[in-house]
């Protein structure tokens, strides 16, 4: 949470204008509030150095503006914000104005503001467990005033309406919490960026769940791609490991290599239209690999790409290949190098992204495996592409596959076709599980979170269904066991003491060393 405290000269200038009562007294509480909940808002979204570094934040002054509103100052009627500007007392100026309606400002706030940031994790690391749970049951949050601040649709809500546009995502509280000392104290593997974001996500979330039923609500976003996507912070946005903290002690199930058992499902189809075939597990090999172990798949990719590089770790390398892997599927170009558009733009295809280092791209490209599983991946694509142009030639008719007035992009026709049938086999993964009386926790694209494990039987049921229903032979699942956070606070209670205990014989080892030489 933040706190913002303002020079006294602003008050004072204010109320020269505005001598009567106390209305300077509330319009600039106001100005300062909305400030305030419109930059936690900003911290939210963050996920750079921006603030750490720099103090900038990424907000309307439009929005701000308007929803301060206009006082009668001096006899004339003005927004307060442009009114402190013009007198030279403005509690932020605009580095970079955003787009009306598009883009948000990066501002900054001026000498005339300090702030005070209770979620500063460079702060929280040097906290005390029960520091840290008293920041937590902190009453003044009033989480209900932040909930509704937060959700707008609750305040005076129409039921049919909402059940229409939000999903929910239960809270297990007692693991979010534990977490958040977890993040705070231990978590020195994540970096810094990551871990202050995932702190204020870790806040956020905590309070609007104790101030709305324990759930997170999310809005939901239909995109005509086929996916339902939410707005702010909900379970498909977060870190992984703070999802494991929301949702506590779960069984996570998601298809396994999901876009290529979708491809490979049209395998069969195509092999049929290859002039003098080789045989077909000579002709799809790697993907046939990939699919059958892609453990030791990727396992050879990395060792050909990083040829014993001791300066990565093998699980970043691991990481690294399992991302390149990931947007080769989706059809990334495999290629050495970025290229500049007609208006100058760079661009970096993703394999640039990913693998940084020239050389260990070079050799990921050269690999014989991945020129073979990339030759594969191409052929399927462009077989794919084209039984859906034949079956319907008006489908790549739609504006949203097309870059251009009537030119079809190949990659977002391919990414449309995915995700439809993603989203129809999780509808018949997420309705069999009900059926079979689990809870659904959340759906996050190709996975599923659910509260008790399924049996083996009721998951080879719910596998045949998604073969049946949708005719992609290949669909399978895979199951993790999510344990929650449990004792953490409990444990690093325990951790204090033995460290307290240290310094203290350390302290009188060094009182006896002292004395014994004076």
């Amino acid at each position: 949470m933040l706190k913002l405290t303002v020079d006294p000269i602003v008050l004072q200038t204010l109320k020269r204008a505005m001598p009567k009562t106390d209305k300077a007294d509330h319009a600039l509480s106001r100005y300062v509030e909305i400030l305030r909940q419109m930059m936690e808002q900003a911290l939210l979204r963050m996920d750079t150095n921006l603030y750490r570094h720099y103090k900038y934040f990424n907000l309307s002054t439009h929005d701000l503006s308007n929803q301060v509103g206009q006082y009668r100052i001096n006899g004339e009627r003005i927004y307060l914000h442009s009114w402190l500007e013009k007198n030279n007392v403005a509690l932020v100026y605009n580095k970079e104005p955003g787009l009306k309606g598009k883009s948000y400002s990066q501002v900054k706030l001026t000498d005339l503001v300090t702030v005070t940031d209770t979620m500063d994790v460079t702060k929280l690391k040097g906290q005390k467990v029960k520091d840290l749970e008293k920041l937590l049951r902190d009453p003044s949050l009033n989480d209900a005033d932040f909930f509704y601040r937060m959700f707008p649709d609750f305040v005076n809500p129409i039921p049919a309406q909402i059940r229409q546009d939000y999903d929910y995502c239960p809270i297990n509280i007692k693991s979010l919490k534990q977490f958040f000392v977890w993040l705070t104290l231990r978590a020195n593997k994540i970096n810094e960026v990551d871990r202050q974001l995932m702190v204020r996500h870790t806040e956020a979330i905590l309070r609007i769940a104790q101030g709305g039923d324990g759930t997170l609500p999310m809005k939901k976003i239909n995109s005509p791609f086929g996916r339902t996507y939410y707005e702010g912070i909900n379970v498909q946005s977060v870190h992984g490991t703070l999802r494991e903290g929301m949702l506590g002690k779960c069984y996570a199930y998601d298809i396994r290599t999901s876009v290529v058992s979708w491809k490979m499902g049209f395998a069969e189809l195509c092999y049929n239209t290859i002039k003098n075939p080789r045989p077909f597990d000579v002709e799809f090999g790697a993907s046939l690999a990939y699919l059958s172990d892609r453990t030791s798949f990727r396992n050879y990719v990395r060792i050909e790409t990083f040829r014993n590089d001791m300066n990565i770790s093998d699980d970043l390398q691991a990481d690294l290949i399992k991302q390149a892997l990931t947007a080769l599927s989706f059809g990334a170009r495999m290629t050495r190098n970025g290229w500049i558009d007609h208006s100058g733009k760079d661009h970096n295809p993703a394999i640039v992204k990913i693998l940084r280092n020239p050389i260990h791209r070079d050799q990921f490209i050269n690999c014989p495996l991945m020129q073979q599983f990339k030759e594969e991946q191409n052929r399927l694509d462009k077989f794919i592409y084209n039984y859906y142009k034949k079956a319907d030639p008006s489908f790549l008719k739609n504006p949203i596959l097309e870059t251009s007035p009537n030119r079809p992009s190949s990659s977002k026709v391919m990414s449309y076709l995915y995700q439809h049938a993603e989203t129809i086999v999780m509808n018949i993964v997420k309705t069999e599980v009900q059926k079979m009386g689990m809870k659904v926790l959340a759906v996050v694209h190709d996975g599923i979170y659910i509260d008790k494990r399924l049996a083996l039987s009721e998951r080879q049921e719910i596998e045949e269904l998604m073969r049946s229903q949708t005719g992609i032979e290949c669909w399978s699942l895979d199951e993790e066991k999510l344990e929650g956070y449990r004792g953490i606070s409990a444990q690093v209670r325990l951790d204090e003491i033995a460290h307290k205990k240290f310094i203290a014989d350390q302290e009188r080892i060094a009182a006896g060393y002292k004395k014994k030489h004076h």
